[in-house]
């Protein structure tokens, strides 16, 4: 797949067109940096073996002190060689504010298993980091 107007690219192994097969797809993508990593809170760059392209992954988590069923959100977008860089090197200084900011007009992958419900996995437009502990 290529998409011209934000010169990313990727491949039919870690950007299928479904959403539930592109989740199972995440699996299969290679930790390249872990830019944040909080127990709740967890920010990494991850690419694909096979064509290289590179993945914002961000995750985050709300305790539920009640039942123990934690709300638990993925969500993965396509970044550039450049924005892959530029993010490893704010490292662990990044912010919510320029994470929210990236691939702002690009398909994601969300992941969502909020507490009493089951896990959904769907595709949405950007990144959004959700409220974590």
């Amino acid at each position: 797949m290529h998409n011209s107007s934000t010169n990313v690219l990727g491949c039919e192994r870690c950007w299928p067109s479904a959403a539930d097969a592109a989740w199972k797809a995440r699996d299969g993508l290679t930790l390249t940096a872990e830019l944040i990593d909080e127990s709740h809170y967890h920010v990494m760059i991850r690419a694909c073996p096979q064509c290289g392209q590179r993945f914002l992954s961000v995750f985050t988590e709300r305790i539920d002190w009640s039942n123990g069923d934690d709300a638990q959100y993925w969500t993965v977008v396509p970044v550039t060689k450049r924005e892959a860089a530029a993010l490893k090197r704010r490292g662990s200084a990044l912010t919510e504010i320029e994470i929210n900011s990236m691939g702002s007009n690009r398909r994601s992958l969300l992941r969502n298993y909020p507490t009493g419900e089951g896990p959904r996995e769907f595709w949405g437009t950007g990144i959004i980091v959700n409220p974590h502990d």
